[in-house]
């Protein structure tokens, strides 16, 4: 076993060990223990950080380290069954196991602050040592997933996310709201995992093309599976790695709410917003988007990218839509989350799987620097969280204001910026697919595009609405002021590291070419090291040279619909020059229905799906249980076994056995018998020599014939 290794299995075990911690003294511990939930996930960030430098140390795309041990060996059985679990560090589990330790430390630093009143005391008593121990539970099961190489504990540490989102999504219990949205949130994503649950059991137990099962979870056994073709069999007529792919695949629409599971992500802004940022930046969002990414592979052998890209494109375009009329400043932030997953999913879709895999990591950063400055607005504003009681509170908070703008410039696209990098190389592969190389996937390129400018628009929004203008809630505004030092501290290291400078070694972000790059030996790091890491997309040359061409006129593009997102907004919200009604007048009253419905999704699972389908087909099913199965094969069958016993015990018991057999032979008959003989045996002499005369008279008869 390495030093990567052993620190690999180290880093989720600290936040694990703080859960027990709190879970059985925390309550009794200073400060109710908060500083073990903290210590615990910064030793896993220490961990992290030193597995990170390794990496770099190696600048090697194919850079892998693996261990793993058989857990259970069931040899005799008919059918042998071994299972093995393991731990693999490539290129892409370092740099997420960095950044989900690195995010998960600020947000348990933010959540210090955050979750105690401005007396400094916890805001609900007891429960504030329950919030860490599942705010540790819940990071150490994202870090279990990163480190897994199989499916298998994947699946365990994916299980567990969802069990502590519900706690965490519903921990604020006395608000009806919060209860049924951690309900919504568990339910939903069940249906994902019940297609990732069968793929897996699928991918375990089919014969593959040579008559044998794969017997394996382990990523490096499905891999060489797919490479010596393994997967060309079908099932039910359909190509065997797409029917698995897709069904994996659906735990990523379950996880990480896209169309038609988007539903539940919204609703989770019940929960603290640390909860919201944990959720939306490093966890269990994030985690759908790893998911795929590491099966990617099996998507692209099996040929179902494009059905992945239109997923992902039509949850972007639609979610951005919504954001638009949202008034609460952690809604709109939700529904941002949703579309900029829906970027990570489409790139993955269309093959960009290095694009997919740097917004998953430069939107976390500066997403959950978006959710803790929300956080600090919302605590500045005495937990005010609509942006039209707000304004001008640039000059209360500035420090907030400052951080919240650039993690904003960042998600729009805007060139120096982290989002712009990821962004970009996103919509350039959209371009080069759609437009180059297939026309007739037109939407996947629109919808990428017209996202864009839509994103900008709308954080900028929220950015006019709730920091310039006149303040509309003059009491607290004038009761509004910065947090404290381990509230904005978080807040500055994550506006800091959505430069894209960082990421690239170019303040632009390579946007005036090669002679913009300044850190020497770091140009383009994070693309060297995670193309070709486990895989590569199997594109052909004429895709590469697409890709080589809408390089500069998708980053135009991008820059050009950014920047009239971020202007049209300035004139709307800003200066004010167009007038927001007029505007919103434009519409059909259907667009405007429609929308604030959220598409009638809700409507239609809960009134349709449910209320009309679900719920009378399980009435069915119970009416069926009880009187057919209940009363009918099993309450029947003992009915008639009643009667047959009845019978049986009345004929040939009572009857048969007892009566003739037993009283006949046993009482009857002896009687009978008896009762002759008795005649016979009365003692009188004259009676004995008449029957032995009798006697003689019949032998001598006899004799005599």
């Amino acid at each position: 076993m390495t030093t990567n290794i052993s620190l690999a299995l180290l880093i989720p075990l600290f936040p694990l060990l703080a859960y027990f911690v709190q879970v059985f003294v925390g309550k009794r511990l200073p400060r109710m223990g908060d500083w073990v939930s903290l210590g615990a996930i910064f030793l896993s960030f220490v961990a992290a950080s030193r597995i990170f430098l390794s990496m770099f140390n190696h600048f090697d795309p194919a850079w892998v380290e693996t261990w793993h041990f058989t857990w259970f060996d069931l040899a005799s059985l008919k059918t042998p069954f071994k299972l093995e679990i393991g731990v693999r560090i490539d290129n892409m589990s370092s740099i997420m196991l960095f950044m989900v330790t690195l995010c998960s430390t600020l947000i348990h630093l933010f959540s210090t602050g955050y979750m105690r009143n401005h007396h400094g005391e916890p805001e609900d008593g007891y429960r504030y040592a329950s919030f860490f121990a599942y705010l540790s539970l819940f990071t150490s099961a994202m870090l279990g997933l990163i480190i897994s190489d199989n499916l298998f504990t994947l699946f365990m540490s994916w299980e567990l996310m969802g069990l502590c989102s519900y706690l965490l999504i519903g921990f604020y219990r006395h608000k009806i709201s919060a209860a049924n949205a951690s309900l919504k949130a568990f339910m939903t994503t069940r249906v994902g995992d019940m297609g990732l649950f069968t793929g897996m059991l699928m991918l375990f137990t089919l014969p593959l093309a040579n008559g044998q099962a794969l017997g394996s979870f382990r990523f490096d056994d499905i891999y060489a599976a797919i490479q010596s073709g393994q997967f060309n069999f079908t099932i039910g007529g359909f190509h065997a790695a797409a029917v698995i792919g897709l069904l994996i695949f659906c735990g990523t629409v379950g996880k990480s709410a896209q169309f038609p599971l988007q539903v539940w992500l919204p609703d989770a802004m019940e929960g603290p917003t640390p909860v919201s940022a944990l959720i939306h930046a490093a966890t269990m969002v994030a985690a759908g988007v790893y998911l795929i990414l590491r099966m990617f592979p099996l998507l692209e052998v099996g040929g179902v990218l494009t059905i992945v890209a239109y997923v992902g494109a039509f949850t972007a375009l639609f979610a951005a839509i919504l954001a638009i009329k949202q008034n609460d400043i952690k809604k709109i932030l939700a529904y941002s989350t949703l579309s900029q997953l829906g970027y990570m999913v489409m790139a993955v879709g269309l093959g960009a799987y290095q694009a997919s895999f740097m917004h998953l990591i430069t939107h976390a950063l500066f997403k959950a620097c978006l959710f803790m400055s929300s956080g600090a607005v919302i605590y500045a504003m005495h937990h005010e969280q609509d942006i039209r009681h707000m304004g001008g509170l640039r000059k209360k908070i500035p420090i907030t204001f400052a951080c919240m703008f650039i993690a904003t410039l960042a998600i729009s696209g805007v060139p120096m910026f982290s989002g712009f990098v990821s962004k970009d190389k996103i919509l350039v592969a959209a371009y080069a697919f759609g437009i180059l190389d297939h026309s007739q996937h037109f939407f996947i390129p629109l919808a990428g595009f017209l996202t864009a400018g839509l994103t900008a628009f709308y954080m900028f929004r929220l950015i006019f609405k709730t920091f310039f203008g006149e303040p509309h809630d003059h009491h607290h505004y004038e009761e509004a002021h910065e947090v404290s030092f381990n509230m904005f501290v978080p807040l500055v290291v994550l506006a800091g590291l959505s430069l894209s400078v960082l990421f690239t070694g170019s303040l632009t972000g390579g946007l005036l070419g090669e002679g913009d790059f300044i850190l020497k030996g770091a140009n383009n790091w994070f693309e060297t090291l995670v193309t070709n890491a486990s895989f590569s997309a199997g594109h052909g040359e004429a895709w590469h040279e697409h890709l080589h061409h809408a390089h500069m006129p998708g980053m135009i593009l991008s820059l050009v619909v950014a920047s009239i997102g971020i202007t049209f907004s300035y004139l709307v919200f800003g200066a004010k020059k167009i007038s927001a009604d007029k505007l919103a007048a434009l519409w059909p009253s259907f667009v405007h229905k429609a929308i604030d419905n959220l598409y009638f999704f809700d409507w239609f699972y809960i009134k349709i799906l449910i209320q009309k389908v679900f719920m009378p087909f399980s009435s069915f099913c119970a009416i069926f249980d009880d009187k057919v199965i209940d009363q009918g094969a099993v309450d029947g069958v003992k009915n008639v076994t009643q009667a047959t016993k009845d019978v049986a015990g009345i004929l040939i018991d009572d009857v048969l056995i007892d009566g003739l057999l037993v009283d006949g032979v046993g009482g009857a008959m002896p009687s009978a018998l008896g009762s002759t003989l008795r005649t016979l045996q009365n003692g009188r002499v004259q009676r004995y020599l008449l029957v032995a005369v009798a006697a003689l008279v019949v032998v001598l008869i006899w004799r005599g014939f």
